[in-house]
């Protein structure tokens, strides 16, 4: 029978050939590596020490030609300097005629000045050191002349590079200011030979690929060394640009190469000098000695592989199934990490319960929580109360083999008091006889998706009511256009026939009641038009508080007994685009509303204040933007308001009241009108508590309060001819009558195509038009239009049941004066064509 040492020894000789296979490998390894580290050092210290020679070699180079350039040119700007003294001092005692000759023997010592001149005040050219002079020739318009003579440029100036006539050589003219008594006295130049630089620079001898450029401060390239054709004269200002006394890469803007670059400032000069060398052979040596170690490292590294490529064979084959493993892990841990789940296994024998960080997150627990068992887990984690049932019978139904899969979601409680809505999936495995074994599965957060399903419902239904709306609108708009043309005949009849009664008289009590069921009709029509949104509303700043001031005192005085009235106005004069009637409309409805809803007493409050609003807001009924607002609120301490009352009663002619008490139309107008002027509604209400209205107005200035004015006689006319259009023979006839009691002369038409021939036919006869605007042949906008052509001047009023914006847009397009609301009466009709025609004369 072996001894355990004997049966250990194999194993023990086994694990020192695996750990010497391994030190072999590594060592192996280790050596390769530190010969390629060996290798890339070498490599990058022979690149540092190729850009250290290079920027030593350009930068020396730059520095010394820089310095002699400033030599050459301070020889220069000595003679443009004596030459003014001598000139300033002796040269005007000397005759004109050997001046040119005196120049000429100052310029023989200085090589590179092929021209010396003297130029005047004037601009002109008196004198110049070679050849004679054109007579009088101006060279004011140079640009040294201009800088000397304003005094821009201080001291030594240089032209742009030039060609000289004579000779057809390059050079550039330098200039100095000539100074006397009296101020400036002209300019002494210099005109300086640029081949002369050009044959000094020729003959430095710095390689291959190398160039000497010098440049003006802004660039302008002067002198190439080797040439490169039609550089001269163009700007590089990347090459005057560079760092000095050290040196830059960069595309030559003169070769379009990569190149190393040395820039060196021209002492007291606007010059600077660059010496460049292409990238290519500065660093050809470097990557010569590059590539020698690259292909030492190589043959190194092939030999290293080699020897150690028997062990690795070894150690591949254990490897490969600890890597094929690792990978299978890594892979499922970075889909559940790229998914965003959190991820479960429970082994339903022992209870054992696996969760992976982002599970125990969305759990309501810490990442780094211990949680070993489901019934611990369970114990700890707070579902929301109605979640529970499905949850647990979710479970329970796939561990008996009712479902194939699991699928449930549920509400979490987190550690902020938030409830995370989560979609668990998952699958049970099963042994041969379907007991469950294992329960594996994974869960995302999906709080985003629940939120966004619930916002798309709340404004679908949105969209649904304000479609339903706006075609209960359009109807009832229709209805109340076509009833406006009746009510118009009753009223103005009933008002003619009330003018002609006798006082007491019972003619007069039936009249006053007629006026009076018409007067209601009209204010129901009212109704309805404002609830249509078809209404002639005039949009200007209304102060919304004066508005409100107003309804409450007229809402005061009817006030039943054991209802209190609380407000706080404090608004002052913030102002709303819109229509004063409207505003006084949505405050007398809510208030009203609120009453009804205190049968038994309580507490009216109104409240009205600016809110300025740092980000959108979602109310009952619209969304706010950022902006400032005036939130107007109507409280009450009734009886509230029932939910299926709440889902309708802002949809027209829905009314909780009985037959004859309300028209259905309260709220729908109310939401109307604050639609149609950009705001919101938000309401709360408790049963048995009471009801809350918020009306949110965007704020749009301010304005202040209208004054009232008194009432007087009603305006009459002079016997001024008026044309009357209207397709309504009733509404014709009563025109007239009204027209003709107050002082006109009245011609009535029930066709506008009559009424336009008749006014073809007598353009001179009338003295204003007043026509509708619905009408079967030509609208009255056209019919208007048509009147213009031939009258410009003509006064015309339009008349309208219903209209709009649209409407008074079309009109002042055409000239009408004004716009009226029918069913007329007497006062409005009259004090229109009092405004009109008083303004025509």
């Amino acid at each position: 029978m072996p001894s355990s040492d004997d049966s250990a020894s194999p194993h023990t000789r086994s694990i020192r050939l695996k750990r010497l296979r391994l030190g072999a490998v590594v060592l192996g390894v280790l050596v390769i590596l530190a010969f390629a580290g060996s290798s890339a050092y070498d490599a990058w210290r022979a690149y540092h020490n190729t850009l250290a020679a290079t920027d030593r070699e350009l930068g020396n180079v730059a520095k010394a030609l820089a310095e002699q350039t400033a030599w050459t040119w301070q020889g220069i700007d000595l003679l443009l300097r004596d030459t003014a003294r001598w000139y300033q001092n002796d040269g005007r005692n000397i005759a004109p005629a050997r001046l040119d000759e005196v120049l000429a023997n100052r310029t023989a010592g200085v090589r590179q000045v092929r021209l010396l001149t003297i130029v005047d005040a004037q601009g002109i050219q008196r004198h110049r050191s070679r050849g004679s002079s054109p007579p009088h020739l101006d060279v004011s318009d140079r640009s040294y002349f201009i800088a000397q003579r304003d005094g821009t440029a201080t001291g030594l100036f240089m032209s742009e590079p030039l060609v000289t006539r004579s000779e057809n050589r390059a050079g550039v003219e330098l200039s100095r200011r000539l100074d006397d008594d009296k101020g400036f006295a002209g300019v002494v130049t210099a005109v300086v030979d640029l081949e002369e630089l050009k044959q000094f620079y020729g003959a430095i001898n710095l390689g291959v690929g190398s160039a000497i450029h010098l440049l003006r401060e802004d660039g302008t390239l002067l002198v190439r060394n080797p040439p490169t054709p039609g550089a001269v004269g163009r700007k590089f200002p990347q090459l005057v640009a560079a760092p000095l006394a050290q040196v830059k890469r960069l595309i030559n803007p003169t070769d379009g190469k990569p190149e190393f670059i040395a820039v060196a400032r021209v002492r007291d000069t606007p010059l600077a000098l660059t010496v460049t060398r292409e990238e290519a052979v500065a660093l050809q040596p470097w990557r010569d000695e590059a590539l020698r170690l690259g292909l030492r490292t190589l043959i190194v590294t092939i030999l290293g592989v080699l020897a150690i490529a028997g062990l690795l064979r070894q150690l591949r084959r254990v490897e490969a199934g600890e890597r094929a493993l690792r990978e299978s892990e890594e892979r499922y841990a970075l889909a559940m990490e790229g998914a965003n789940e959190g991820h479960w296994d429970w082994d339903v024998e022992t209870d054992r319960l696996f969760l992976s960080p982002k599970m125990q997150a969305l759990a309501g627990q810490r990442a780094d929580s211990v949680i070993t068992t489901r019934a611990e887990w369970r114990a700890k984690i707070v579902i929301h109360p109605d979640d529970i049932p499905h949850f647990e019978a979710a479970v329970v139904d796939h561990l008996a083999g009712r479902t194939a899969r699991y699928e449930c979601e549920y509400r979490v409680r987190q550690p902020d008091g938030a409830w995370c809505w989560v979609l668990a999936r998952g699958r049970c495995l099963r042994d041969a006889t379907g007991k469950p074994l294992r329960f594996v599965g994974s869960s995302i957060d999906i709080t985003a998706q629940k939120q966004a399903q619930i916002d798309r419902e709340r404004l679908e239904a949105q969209l649904r009511q304000s479609q339903k709306m706006e075609a209960m609108g359009t109807l009832a708009g229709g209805i109340a256009h076509d009833f406006n043309n009746i009510l118009g005949a009753i009223l103005g009849y009933g008002e003619l026939a009330y003018q002609h009664s006798a006082p007491g008289s019972a003619l007069r009590r039936y009249l006053d009641n007629v006026m009076h069921a018409a007067g209601r009709a009209k204010a129901l029509v009212d109704r309805i038009l404002g609830f249509s949104r078809s209404g002639l509303g005039e949009r200007v700043p209304v102060n919304v508080q004066s508005v409100i001031e107003e309804t409450l005192e007229l809402l005061a005085a009817s006030l039943p007994s054991g209802i209190r009235l609380e407000k706080a106005l404090t608004a002052g004069d913030a102002a709303v685009i819109g229509d004063a009637t409207h505003l006084h409309q949505v405050a007398m409805n809510l208030c009203t509303n609120a009453l009804h809803a205190m049968e038994r007493g309580g507490v009216l409050s109104v409240a009205l204040e600016r809110v300025q609003l740092s980000e959108h807001r979602s109310l009952s009924r619209g969304t706010l933007s950022p902006g400032a607002y005036v939130r107007f609120v109507v409280s009450d301490t009734g009886t509230g308001i029932a939910p299926a009352v709440l889902e309708r009663m802002f949809d027209p002619f829905f009314t909780t009241k009985g037959v004859g008490e309300g028209t259905g139309l309260g709220l729908s107008l109310v939401h109307g009108i604050v639609a149609e002027l950009g705001g919101a509604i938000d309401v709360a209400t408790r049963p048995a508590e009471g009801t809350k209205f918020e009306i949110w107005l965007p704020v749009a200035g301010e304005a202040g309060r209208a004054e009232v004015e008194a009432v007087g006689e009603l305006p009459r006319g002079h016997g001024e001819t008026v044309m009357i259009v209207d397709d309504e023979r009733p509404l014709v006839a009563l025109a007239k009558e009204m027209l003709a009691g107050l002082g006109y002369q009245p011609v009535g038409f029930e066709s506008s195509t009559a009424a336009l021939q008749a006014f073809q036919a007598e353009p001179q006869r009338f003295d204003l038009i007043l026509t509708d605007e619905a009408m079967p042949d030509l609208v009255g906008t056209e019919l208007a239009h048509q009147i213009r052509r031939i009258q410009p001047t003509l006064p015309i009023i339009l008349m309208s049941g219903h209209g709009g914006a649209q409407l008074t847009q079309r009109a002042a397009a055409i000239g009408a004066k004004e716009v009226l609301r029918k069913p007329l009466q007497g006062r409005d009709l009259a004090e229109s064509l009092a405004r009109v025609l008083g303004a025509a004369h």
